[in-house]
């Protein structure tokens, strides 16, 4: 997810404007403070946004493992557009049939994996992570924060003045797991907790993991080794073991 703001004169309200599948190039030509929201890395259309001196950028990562989980159920229940339309190759099905129709949560997990979520990991792993005016945020800083002290920190490095932090902070409480969310009961939300993974993963589930992302854990940071399965219940281990040894072996040449 990309929340992208252009520091600038506040002399006029600012503009919000979500990037899929519009051309947001016209706003970057204004003297007019603009805020840019895209909940994907896609920013072809905008060549030049990321770099221009007057934005700072907002990019919120979160764990692999987790997002699968959440993509995977989000998937399934969602209204979004595209998720109802008949996609080449799967007989006239939609993504989210497709989905819904495998028998197990293992088989819908892989689905997920060898389709939109295998998108989402790539975005996170081919992002520039040394841009000097982007402001890098896990999820997972963010969901433990309840006094709100980094999310203060990343309104200010984004460059709001001092009164529009105040009203960033209330928008933020608002729109939080740990603040007035909860009591509206958003239906995009299943379940925010960190590390959902180590109670939703299986020896199954980690081992085909491993196999389509040998080292995404490592290159986001997440893990430095692949000793997190060795936590995993229940423990089956001839066949995770086996893939762990290989991709150790991988990681070492």
């Amino acid at each position: 997810m990309r929340t992208i703001g252009p520091t600038g004169r506040r002399s006029s309200p600012c503009t919000y404007l979500e990037l899929n599948g519009r051309d947001a190039r016209g706003i970057g030509e204004s003297d007019r403070p603009a805020i840019f929201f895209s909940p994907n890395s896609d920013f072809r259309e905008y060549p030049d946004l990321l770099s221009r001196g007057d934005v700072r950028v907002l990019h919120l990562i979160r764990d692999p493992r987790d997002v699968l989980i959440s993509a995977m159920h989000y998937h399934s229940k969602a209204a979004e557009t595209w998720l109802h339309e008949p996609v080449p190759g799967y007989d006239n099905r939609t993504y989210q049939q497709q989905l819904n129709e495998l028998k197990t949560s293992f088989e819908r997990y892989v689905f997920e994996m060898e389709n939109s979520t295998n998108s989402t990991i790539r975005d996170m792993v081919q992002w520039q992570y040394d841009r000097p005016n982007c402001v890098e945020v896990r999820y997972e800083e963010l969901r433990q924060g309840g006094q709100m002290q980094r999310w203060s920190r990343i309104v200010a490095a984004l460059g709001f003045e001092e009164s529009e932090q105040a009203i960033c902070r209330q928008m933020f409480w608002n729109n939080s797991l740990f603040g007035n969310l909860m009591l509206y009961r958003s239906k995009h939300v299943r379940c925010g907790d960190v590390a959902q993974w180590s109670r939703e993963f299986t020896p199954d589930l980690a081992s085909a993991f491993l196999e389509r992302f040998p080292t995404v854990l490592q290159d986001l940071r997440y893990e430095t080794s692949n000793d997190w399965v060795d936590n995993l219940l229940p423990r089956r281990a001839g066949r995770l073991q086996s893939v762990v040894k290989r991709v150790s072996t991988r990681l070492t040449r």
